[in-house]
């Protein structure tokens, strides 16, 4: 696969990082791609026992690359490559959170869009005190993805999730543990450290148990989840089908 996502095993941990520091690793095809093929190489590995998911350089993932989607949106097969582009984003969520393995993110830098979504669909997400999200999605004319129409409002309430996911105010990693959307925050230096730390306590439980905890826990609580995945997919394919979203990329392209 592409070097825009690699993998590593540190015992039974499969590391999985984006890899496009240069753009703090916006999303294009590649990158989605890529992760969802080591998401599904790790969730069917038996020698991988905790999955831990991060990103190269100076943020974890900084949402959409906008000079990708304009370009793609210029494009005459526009309903056929962007409804891939989103199945393939759906599909992500779909394998982190319906996949064997918990999951592990270390967050640092920016989440954005659909990298603060899977902060959001791991398991366990470990923040840097530095770290900031925000969905700019409304801004932008798109849609959000990963099913956080469906899994925000359960976790933050729904006004709250209403509240963030429409006027994408930026959020500090503070307000995001307050929130509960952070599991734990760190200083910035230990992020890595403390991932493992906490990956090791997961691989030492019985295999067995931890991987029928996460199928029964997830499964219960996200009944309705591919129902709102595949809403998703349509409001995504409207929007992108929308003249005006495209003059509004352009705007905050060259804002």
């Amino acid at each position: 696969m592409s070097n825009v996502v690699f993998a590593k095993q540190l015992n039974d941990i499969r590391i999985i990082t984006l890899n496009r520091p240069e753009c703090l690793n916006a999303l294009n095809n590649s990158l989605i791609e890529g992760l969802l093929h080591e998401l599904k190489a790790a969730n069917n590995d038996d020698s991988v026992k905790v999955i831990l998911l991060c990103g190269a350089g100076r943020a974890f993932c900084s949402g959409d690359d906008i000079s990708d989607t304009l370009s793609n949106i210029s494009k005459e097969e526009v309903s056929d490559s962007h409804t891939e582009y989103a199945e393939n984003l759906q599909n992500v969520t779909r394998e982190m959170l319906h996949g064997s393995k918990f999951i592990i993110g270390a967050i640092h830098g920016w989440a954005v869009g659909a990298g603060f979504e899977w902060a959001i669909n791991c398991d366990f997400s470990i923040w840097t005190e530095s770290a900031r999200a925000f969905f700019p999605e409304m801004k932008w004319g798109m849609f959000p993805t990963g099913g956080v129409s469906y899994l925000l409002p359960h976790i933050v309430g729904l006004i709250k999730a209403r509240e963030l996911l429409l006027f994408g105010e930026k959020q500090n990693s503070k307000q995001l543990l307050e929130m509960g959307l952070a599991w734990k925050v760190v200083a910035d230096d230990q992020l890595m450290n403390k991932a493992i730390e906490i990956a090791n306590i997961i691989t030492a439980l019985p295999e067995g148990s931890v991987q029928g905890l996460k199928k029964t826990i997830n499964r219960a609580c996200f009944n309705r989840l591919d129902d709102a995945l595949n809403m998703e997919v349509t409001e995504v394919i409207e929007a992108i089908n929308n003249p005006a979203t495209s003059k509004l990329l352009m705007e905050f392209k060259n804002d």
